[in-house]
């Protein structure tokens, strides 16, 4: 369990980025203010709309958690310790689904962050 958190963290923290198509606005403002840009919609989006990042990570691992228990009940069965494959076949379906779900890019911001930059005159090719 100690490694499961820190792992989570891990997964949650690689935060996709835009990457701009390098038109006359780039050009003309450079790399550091572009990234400040960025910065600046990323968080605009964040405080603007209801992130579902949380939501999807709960949602996640107690689907998880259901499918874990079920697999660990099962393997509980065949070793003659039900209770104990339910709680470990439980806690391994959460982590699982946790960090499954973390990792489902949240469409919503993205497509946010993307009109807020085309509003300051850039061009995003994709998400990195």
């Amino acid at each position: 369990m100690k490694i499961i958190l820190p792992l989570l963290l891990i997964l949650t923290s690689c935060a996709s980025r835009p990457q701009l198509y390098p038109n006359e606005k780039l050009k003309e403002v450079g790399k550091s203010q572009s990234q400040k840009d960025i910065d600046s919609c990323m968080a605009d989006a964040d405080q603007y709309l209801e992130s579902s990042k949380g939501k999807q990570i709960a949602k996640g691992a107690g689907a998880g958690a259901a499918i874990g228990a079920a697999m660990g009940a099962v393997g509980g069965l065949f070793t003659g310790n039900l209770g104990s494959g339910l709680v470990r076949g439980g806690a391994i379906g959460a982590a699982g689904g946790a960090a499954a779900g973390s990792l489902t890019p949240d469409q919503v911001k993205h497509n946010y962050v993307n009109q807020c930059l085309a509003d300051k005159g850039y061009r995003v090719l994709g998400w990195d």
